[in-house]
């Protein structure tokens, strides 16, 4: 659990390696579903993004690189068990998405490489979360939109008091009954509430070279979607 709250990234890909097979259906039991709807506004949330290829970092099992537009759209982690997952979806929809291995912090990728970026449930995993950003500002064209799904500690005090107790008697023991990793699950809430909730992360953005565009809180404030424009300088 220490390793994984430091961040440490063989630790987190370790994780998420573990839990693959069972990722899909706990996320979407835990949150109630919830999270498909959330990726709908993120995917919906770029379309004024300038035209071309699309990076959606940290993809997981690839739902959010499926949902965008189709074109030019690239799914990237650095979990080779998740982009295994990501491709077989792919292949079963059809979808002409490409999947690349990839570190956030060390993107294969040259500059001004992506009209948009999306990362969903990811940046709070990242070892260096500045180096990360700076990263996803480097691949962006100017003017290039990036969109952060993210969840957070609710402000209000009963929706927090709600999530703790979803948490405690439902997420961690369900998710250690369920998964190979139960540990995961227990590291994942703790992960939340020891990360910057949206307002602090536009403030980050704005340091590292985002104008901020929107923000929004989504179910009571559960989860945060951000979206910001690389500028210029």
């Amino acid at each position: 659990m220490d390793e994984r709250l430091e961040r440490r990234p063989q630790a987190i890909r370790d994780m998420f390696a573990e839990i693959a097979p069972r990722y899909d259906l706990l996320n979407h039991l835990l949150a109630l579903r919830r999270d498909l709807s959330w990726r709908r506004r993120l995917v919906a949330a770029l379309a004024s993004a300038p035209p071309g290829p699309r990076l959606d970092l940290a993809t997981g099992t690839g739902d959010v690189a499926l949902a965008l537009p189709a074109g030019s759209v690239v799914g990237a982690d650095f979990c080779l068990d998740m982009l295994a997952l990501a491709r077989r979806k792919a292949r079963r929809r059809r979808a002409a998405v490409a999947w690349a291995a990839a570190d956030a912090l060390s993107l294969p990728f040259a500059d001004g490489s992506f009209a948009a970026v999306t990362i969903a449930f990811g940046v709070r995993n990242l070892a260096d979360l500045a180096a990360g950003l700076r990263e996803i500002r480097r691949v962006l064209l100017p003017a290039g939109l990036l969109g952060v799904l993210e969840l957070q500690r609710p402000r209000r005090r009963a929706v927090a008091a709600l999530m703790d107790v979803w948490n405690r008697v439902v997420v961690t023991p369900l998710g250690r009954l369920i998964s190979p990793d139960g540990d995961a699950y227990a590291y994942l809430p703790a992960s939340v509430d020891t990360f910057p909730d949206r307002p602090a992360m536009a403030e980050i953005l704005a340091r590292l070279g985002f104008a901020l565009v929107s923000g929004t809180d989504l179910s009571g404030g559960i989860a945060g979607l951000t979206v910001a424009r690389r500028e210029d300088g």
